[in-house]
């Protein structure tokens, strides 16, 4: 699941297709006795068990060179959260569209992150931005509350977007029928890395995750069994300070697990990819699953260094980066005016108070 779009390349990349990578699943794939892609949909459209999903949706964002997609959700029934790097000045109009109807984004109401300069990658911890739509949305959904926790750590998440679809073993290729609009659909995986960063009085931050295979260790990008010629600061347990963060940062986190994530028995390892980009990650915590990540970027260093691919296939190996929630909860508050529940969010939804991409694409 990965967006489209960005400063430096927004034209080159609004000319190609309005495709975008959308969620990539494990082989063996299963949700709800359903399996493949199905299943990813099933996960993503089950509002009994996970009722805030709906909340997500799909963007279109038109200029004179074309049109890109991108995925993001709803706070409240007027502002809608993604990453800063799906627009650019180039963008003339934008649609959202949710719970099956569309809606068009105020466009004098669109905030990205100030510390948010272009340019995906590590150094950005800060690929986040609002916009406002025109008019209210008057489904009956339920809006998520946000993860202002800082332990994400080795919690397994959620993920949901927008695009085209692919497996570990697989590229990515269209959604069946070229749906118009785009569907939603759903993975998931384990939080491996945390960064942090300040600048400005601004705090900011990545969560990291891979995609593990079980027929390649190696493909355990996170873990210990791949490092040559990586990006070494996913990994480098040597210092907590990282000084390829610009500004420099901390980075926290463990030697990811071989094995695939599963919930209740099922398996729902899964990645994003372009198409994704702006699209939530949620956390559990106390039985609720929080807005805890906005999908950023990714790059799969195991396939292009070791198994010959370009990096941006969507294998197993594949590392995600997300935007995380809890170090840029007061920017978000800081633009969404009072009086309004996402004020509540932030006061109580913590119990108190997913070509840039490190030489990658954006997801």
């Amino acid at each position: 699941m990965r967006a489209l779009s960005l400063l430096g390349t927004a034209a080159l990349f609004l000319l190609r297709p309005p495709h975008a990578r959308a969620i990539e699943i494990a082989d063996g794939f299963t949700y709800a006795n359903t399996t493949g892609f199905a299943a990813s949909r099933a996960l993503a459209t089950d509002f009994t068990n996970y009722p805030m999903f709906e909340a997500v949706g799909v963007m279109y964002m038109h200029s004179g060179q074309g049109t890109s997609t991108g995925s993001g959700t709803l706070l409240n029934n007027e502002w809608v959260l993604t990453a800063a790097h799906n627009w650019n000045n180039s963008i003339t109009s934008m649609e959202f569209v949710v719970a099956g109807q569309k809606y068009s984004a105020d466009m004098s109401e669109r905030f990205q992150h100030p510390l948010w300069d272009g340019a995906v990658g590590p150094s950005q911890g800060w690929d986040i931005a609002l916009f406002k739509l025109t008019a209210p949305v008057t489904a009956n959904i339920t809006f998520p509350e946000l993860y202002t926790k800082s332990d994400e750590m080795g919690k397994g998440g959620i993920i949901l977007g927008a695009g085209d679809l692919g497996t570990g073993t697989t590229p990515w290729a269209g959604q069946p029928g070229d749906p118009n609009p785009l569907l939603v659909y759903a993975a998931a995986n384990v939080v491996d890395r945390l960064t942090t960063q300040t600048n400005s009085g601004y705090t900011g931050g990545l969560m990291a995750n891979d995609f593990d295979g079980e027929s390649l260790p190696a493909q355990n990008t996170l873990g210990i069994s791949y490092h040559n010629n990586g990006d070494a600061w996913l990994w480098d347990s040597g210092s907590a300070i990282v000084t390829t963060l610009n500004p420099a940062g901390t980075i926290t986190g463990n030697d990811s697990a071989d094995e695939q994530f599963t919930l209740g028995g099922d398996i729902l390892e899964g990645s994003v990819a372009p198409g994704d980009s702006g699209g939530p990650t949620f956390l559990e915590d106390g039985g609720e699953w929080k807005l805890a990540g906005i999908t950023s970027w990714g790059h799969n260093p195991w396939d292009e260094l070791s198994n010959g691919g370009d990096g941006f296939r969507g294998f197993y190996g594949d590392v995600n980066y997300m935007t995380r929630v809890s170090q840029n909860a007061d920017w978000i508050a800081s633009v969404i005016p009072e009086p309004s529940s996402f004020a509540l969010l932030v006061a109580f939804g913590a119990g108190a108070l997913l070509f840039i991409r490190r030489k990658g694409i954006p997801c």
